[in-house]
């Protein structure tokens, strides 16, 4: 795809764009930002269909909101798998021209729908997995066919996510943005209707924030299947449904194989951590969810700004030598870091009158708030270490950020459990701040490493 242009007539990563001439550090921040704008409402989007979903179901009943978590935190850590073993596709897109992108394309819609359905058992286990780790009593019977439904959205999500990466790297952002928002805003838009019994619906509770992921799922994944197929055919390519080549599918699951499995320890302990404090107690479980919901949301400017200088990264690193690569990590640091901090602190001003649209509970809005000075200091240290984990895959050394989350994680992991029943979440979110502390330290060290010889 040698003649192919990205967004704004800029032309695609490879051999040509190494010779450019390398821009300063005040363009590479605008270019940064620029990217990272569609990418950031795409993500910030989603992050209010969680709340939603949480608001809804926390004026429900605590239980009900418990037993979401509870499902979420199998929901959450297996999709991210999928996503990042889907990462793996991105550089045979960008080999990939012409009629070779339509095998490329069915091969990665054939492993998001391998892993979105074995996924997709695997959450509706849910219950099944909670009450083996002792925190299936703060659901108190509540989860109904929550499981079933969200397991069957996990599968439509990974075709969705399948589609987003895949429009992401022929260049196609805004058609991302697209689709996400087209899941979001009629996944929100259902689950405010069907969870309460709005108008003359009946009230749904938990089956209801259910049937709204994966309608909205559907709907974006089609969304983004058209899209795709699309923006294919206009690179002169076709991308209709074929039978699978499943070495070709291996290959691709081979490449993304350490970002799945990086993703899987994050959201694995993540999820280990909401079943931890439902451990706890009901109110506990809540107030871990919600307090989780807003720093996912307080964070986003860091995802979305490291994966638009990813590009910016690899590019310098393709034509200097991997040290190049530091200005544009900086470069993506001076969008993030400031956006991130004034994020979390507008976040914390507006946690009273916030708490009170997403939960009725005095105790889960009380645990909350006390939570907010740790729910800070762990937002900007995630931020800080998001950066350069993403420089590592700009430079294509991804080792040494699985390591960093197998030790911090792992040690994390261990201690989540004992640390819930003796302290509480207060103990649990220190443990919490620490670890993603200890990967600030792991990641800039594994990147400058990766990044110190020409």
């Amino acid at each position: 795809m040698a003649g192919r242009t990205g967004e704004r007539g800029t032309p695609p990563a490879g051999a040509g764009r190494a010779a450019e001439a390398f821009p300063g550090f005040a363009e590479l921040a605008g270019g940064v930002l620029g990217k990272a704008v569609p990418l950031y409402l795409s993500m910030a989007a989603g992050v209010a269909g969680v709340l939603a979903a949480a608001a809804a179901l926390g004026h429900a009943g605590t239980s009900s909101l418990a037993a979401y978590a509870l499902t979420a935190a199998v929901f959450n850590p297996v999709l991210m798998a999928v996503q990042g073993a889907l990462r793996g596709s991105m550089p045979f897109i960008a080999e990939a021209g012409g009629g070779e992108l339509g095998p490329v394309v069915r091969d990665a819609a054939w492993l998001a729908l391998s892993a979105g359905a074995l996924g997709g058992l695997l959450v509706t286990a849910a219950p099944e997995l909670a009450a083996a780790a002792g925190a299936a009593e703060a659901a108190a019977g509540a989860f109904g066919a929550l499981p079933l439904l969200m397991g069957c959205a996990l599968l439509a999500a990974s075709l969705q996510s399948c589609a987003t990466t895949l429009l992401v790297a022929l260049g196609r952002s805004r058609e991302a943005m697209r689709t996400g928002l087209v899941g979001t805003g009629l996944s929100v838009a259902l689950v405010l209707a069907l969870v309460p019994g709005a108008g003359p619906l009946p009230v749904l509770g938990t089956a209801g924030a259910g049937a709204g992921m994966l309608l909205g799922s559907a709907a974006a994944a089609a969304t983004g299947h058209l899209l795709l197929r699309r923006a294919v055919a206009e690179e002169g390519g076709g991308s209709g449904p074929g039978r699978p080549d499943w070495r070709a599918v291996l290959r691709i699951a081979r490449v993304g194989l350490p970002l799945g499995t990086t993703m899987l320890i994050k959201f694995g302990v993540l999820g280990l951590l909401v079943m931890a404090a439902a451990g706890a107690g009901a109110a506990e479980a809540a107030a871990h969810q919600i307090t989780a919901s807003l720093a996912g949301f307080a964070f986003l400017p860091a995802t979305a700004a490291g994966q638009a200088a990813v590009p910016f990264m690899a590019r310098a690193a393709a034509a200097r030598g991997p040290r190049a690569a530091r200005r544009p990590l900086l470069a993506g640091a001076a969008v993030a870091l400031p956006a991130v901090a004034l994020t979390a602190a507008a976040t914390a001003a507006a946690a009273g009158p916030l708490l009170g649209a997403l939960t009725p509970d005095p105790r889960v809005q009380g645990l909350v708030l006390s939570l907010l000075p740790l729910l800070l200091l762990l937002v900007l240290a995630d931020a800080a270490q998001a950066l350069p984990g993403m420089g590592l895959i700009a430079v294509k050394r991804t080792s040494p950020t699985l390591y960093s989350f197998a030790l911090c994680y792992g040690a994390l992991a261990a201690a989540a459990f004992p640390l819930a029943a003796a302290g509480g979440l207060a103990w649990l979110w220190t443990a919490f701040t620490a670890a993603t502390a200890g990967l600030v330290a792991g990641q800039a060290a594994g990147f400058l490493r990766a990044t110190g010889l020409r």
